[in-house]
């Protein structure tokens, strides 16, 4: 049994600053993501394919890393574990300024992605374990909208900055930004809730039941979305070569995925709010088939609108199913299981980045083109929609 030794005094405070530390922090290094393929292009000379390796390295690493996250937790604790998290996405910064070649900088994404295999599941549980029962989808939403904020706010921020400093200058501002999060993150009350003996989360132990089958399927495809405008959505983005209208050589990618992060900022809090009272079976649903709809309508309709509106979707998408899955963790697993039910259920979520960024790009040859592409990732949506309905 776990036991409870104290709360923070002030819970409020304490869910407003682990929010305002994850919003820093994606508001510099995690923002860059969207402009890495086009950074170590240009920075590091490498090619297309090189580039999408580096990028999915982070999130399949982190698949690997999360099977062990009770182990780090428990070594770490969860305020440790926050603020070597926050410290990795800063250092990853760092090492794209170094004129690393490919073998290093797959090393520092495979780094990256251990970072983030900690940072989440500490942030998660620390939030649950702030919020009172029956609010865990709204104190969920909190930090997510942290992250969606700042995410939002960084692709506009590192737009402007690759026009005004250049690519490294856009790299070393977001470094900066990164620390000011992991400084904050120090600053957060440590948790004292006594857990339950670490063991691995093991990927395969969740697909034991019905229940956790599907929410393993939801998110790795609904994660599957972010992979997408991060690689194939990006790629199809700058095609449209844009980039004459304001002079950036990135801003086409910015100014039609940007929408995914705004996209976010409500959805979040709105997840949170309709799943506490309508249910997780009936919002997850709906999120994948608007997802279908709209990759369906930017293949009919060949226009830049029509590929902000499909990653618009994704970004609804993306916001709502981790909320959904946070807070059924908090709703079914007890405190002292928590940290070992969240990170074997989200787990799957990394491993659906990954592998879309890869397949995303595999597709697109093996198929003839992007739009076949697309199709095919919404017909996997519809499925999925149907199977969330028992994620209640």
């Amino acid at each position: 049994m776990a036991r409870t030794l104290s709360t923070p005094r002030r819970p409020a405070v304490a869910i407003a600053t682990i929010s305002a530390s994850f919003f820093l922090v994606f508001l510099g290094v995690g923002a860059t993501q969207q402009f890495l393929k086009s950074y170590l292009h240009d920075t590091h000379g490498l090619t297309a394919g090189q580039s999408a390796i580096v990028l999915a390295t982070v999130y399949l690493a982190a698949f690997a890393c999360q099977t062990f996250t009770t182990y780090s937790l428990r070594a770490l604790t969860e305020y440790g574990a926050l603020i070597l998290g926050t410290g990795i996405y800063a250092l990853f910064g760092v090492a794209m300024l170094l004129p690393w070649g490919f073998a290093a900088l797959i090393a520092a994404a495979a780094l990256w992605g251990f970072g983030s295999s900690i940072m989440w599941p500490a942030g998660a549980v620390f939030m649950l374990d702030a919020s009172r029962h029956g609010r865990h989808g709204q104190a969920s939403a909190r930090l997510y909208t942290g992250v969606y904020v700042g995410q939002a706010l960084g692709i506009l921020l590192m737009a402007f900055l690759v026009g005004a400093v250049g690519q490294q200058g856009m790299m070393l501002g977001a470094v900066g930004i990164t620390v000011l999060g992991a400084g904050l993150a120090a600053t957060l009350p440590r948790p004292r809730v006594e857990r339950a003996a670490p063991r691995m989360a093991n990927p395969l132990v969740v697909l034991s039941s019905p229940t956790t089958r599907v929410a393993a399927l939801v998110l790795v495809l609904s994660s599957s979305g972010y992979g997408l405008v991060l690689g194939l959505v990006a790629q199809v983005a700058d095609s449209y070569h844009l980039s004459s209208v304001v002079g950036w050589s990135v801003a086409s990618v910015g100014l039609l995925t940007v929408s995914f992060y705004v996209a976010r900022i409500p959805a979040g809090p709105a997840a949170g709010w309709l799943i506490d009272h309508a249910g997780r079976g009936v919002i997850v649903p709906a999120c994948f088939i608007l997802s279908a709809v709209c990759l369906t309508l930017a293949v009919v309709v060949h226009q830049p609108i029509t590929i902000a509106i499909a990653a618009l979707a994704l970004g609804v998408q993306a916001a709502a199913v981790p909320v959904a899955t946070t807070s059924w963790v908090g709703d079914r697993a007890r405190a002292e299981d928590r940290p070992y039910t969240w990170a074997a259920i989200g787990v799957w979520s990394n491993m659906g980045t990954g592998l879309s960024i890869l397949v995303g790009q595999s597709l697109v040859g093996g198929l003839g083109g992007w739009q076949p592409a697309f199709l095919a990732f919404a017909i996997c949506y519809l499925i999925c929609a149907g199977l969330a309905t028992r994620l209640a």
